[in-house]
């Protein structure tokens, strides 16, 4: 008898640990020690009999990096598990479903108490492109896009061409062949026609542009030109900021809006330094210059900062009030966030504007429009005109550059389109195609992987919206 109940205490013990084993199974979430617009995960899972686990950073509730997690052991209520990145063991107790008390032992620092908490619902703005993209039989269907009172003209009238083309992209980035990509927008004849969000992204929130914003610095110079505030592109920089002392000072005088625009000022690119600076504008402006401004193409976000700092010498505004007022507000865009890295009340130019993907969509029609919208001329077209055709050759097969935007050319089945090209890292960007009246926006998290393995794909099928197209003339 005493021998039976041994054995049935073994097996009850057993059976518990097996379900606290599977009740420890999902997503865990802890806190960033200085952050609380971030948080980390933890996700445990079963691999191969053993009990294994992933870390995630969030910010502001979405997919930010991941980082490995060994060594995890789970016996009774204690969990152990050692995070690499970090050098810190989690020594932690089981105390329920829904909580583990415990923290983090670093090397040469005091015990740090972390609790972690249950939370599976993160699951789709972390592992799970759609709800329940990873059950066996899903099926992916994509939604005709809503009309909304944001002044987008909406169609659920698809040509042949259309419907295939969204077809097969989007089949491949439910796939995962383009990496993270958060939003496909797309835009025909000035009709949206297709809208779709991974990731838990929705419409209304707002999203990265990182380097695309360069590409809305250029319509903001355009627009001061047009109103006379700035006296054209061949202005000097020295002229608009004569107390600058430049060590070069006789290259620095030639210097022109044009060159910053067309990144060939000839600056030393010193990207890594722009947001670590006490003064951005100063440094951005007394930087050694290493070629003779108009000879050479240098992709440098400093170049941007002075021209942000342009428009504040000649209009009085910062470039954030200045977009508001003559950019924004006629393009009805209300929502949007440009205080990451703000400093001395300048913006950062080079890549810190947040947009919803609907807006940055009006930006790519207010190009592809000639800078029209809701007839009213925003910027002028022959500034349009301009950013639209190369100005300067980069190396760079099938790139080149004009007023801080891309032109590029993409080959699909044997033909070539030309596009013109909003280029933010992580797949944030603009597509323009002229000849086919498309507009294209995505947003995406591919800091990870390849930031422009999506214009592979676009390239791969626009030529189904070629074959049922009326071309517009550009």
């Amino acid at each position: 008898m005493k021998k039976l109940l041994i054995v049935v205490m073994v097996l009850l013990t057993a059976c518990l640990q097996q379900q606290n084993r599977k009740n420890l199974y999902g997503f865990w979430q802890g806190p960033h020690p200085e952050d609380d617009t971030r948080k980390f995960y933890i996700r445990f899972y079963e691999n191969n009999d053993s009990l294994s686990a992933h870390g995630y950073w969030t910010h502001h509730g979405f997919y930010d990096s991941a980082f490995d997690i060994d060594s995890v052991y789970f016996s009774e209520n204690e969990i152990h598990f050692y995070v690499p990145m970090w050098g810190c063991h989690y020594l932690g107790k089981f105390t329920g479903q829904s909580i583990i008390s415990g923290g983090f032992c670093c090397p040469g620092e005091p015990f740090d108490s972390v609790s972690l908490t249950k939370n599976d619902t993160i699951r789709s703005f972390l592992t799970d492109i759609l709800p329940g993209s990873q059950n066996p039989g899903f099926r992916y269907t994509w939604q005709a896009p809503r009309a909304t009172n944001d002044n987008l003209e909406c169609t659920t009238q698809l040509s042949h061409g259309e419907m295939l083309f969204v077809d097969s992209l989007l089949s491949e980035i439910v796939e995962g062949k383009y990496g993270r990509i958060n939003s496909i927008l797309l835009a025909r004849n000035h009709q949206l026609f297709c809208e779709e969000y991974f990731w838990g992204y929705q419409a209304e929130d707002l999203h990265p542009l990182e380097s695309a914003t360069k590409s809305i610095t250029s319509l903001l110079i355009g627009i001061a030109i047009d109103q006379g505030k700035i006296n054209g592109t061949e202005e000097k920089i020295a002229d608009i900021f004569p107390e600058i002392r430049h060590q070069q000072a006789e290259i620095f005088r030639q210097i022109t809006l044009q060159h910053l625009l067309t990144m060939t000022s000839g600056y030393e690119c010193k990207d890594d330094e722009l947001t670590q600076n006490d003064d951005r504008i100063s440094f951005c402006l007394n930087r050694k210059i290493i070629h003779e401004p108009g000879k050479v193409f240098q992709y440098d976000g400093g170049n941007t900062e002075i021209l942000g700092a342009v428009i504040h010498r000649k209009t009085g505004m910062f470039a954030d009030e200045f977009a508001s007022k003559y950019l924004f507000t006629p393009l009805n865009i209300s929502c949007y966030q440009w205080s990451d890295y703000r400093q001395n009340g300048y913006p950062l130019m080079s890549g810190a504007l947040h947009l919803r993907p609907r807006d940055m969509l009006k930006i790519g029609e207010l190009v592809l429009n000639k800078g029209r919208c809701n007839e009213q001329q925003i910027v002028s077209k022959e500034w349009i005109d301009a950013s639209a055709t190369t100005a300067v050759k980069t190396g760079i097969d099938n790139d080149n550059y004009s007023y801080l935007w891309w032109n590029i050319s993409l080959e699909s089945k044997e033909k070539e389109y030309r596009c013109i090209w909003a280029n933010g890292w992580g797949s944030q960007f603009i597509y323009i195609i002229p000849d086919l009246n498309v507009v294209m926006v995505t947003t995406g998290h591919n800091y990870e992987q390849d930031s422009w393995a999506i214009t592979s794909g676009l390239g791969k099928y626009i030529y189904l919206l070629d074959e049922d197209a009326t071309a517009a003339s550009f």
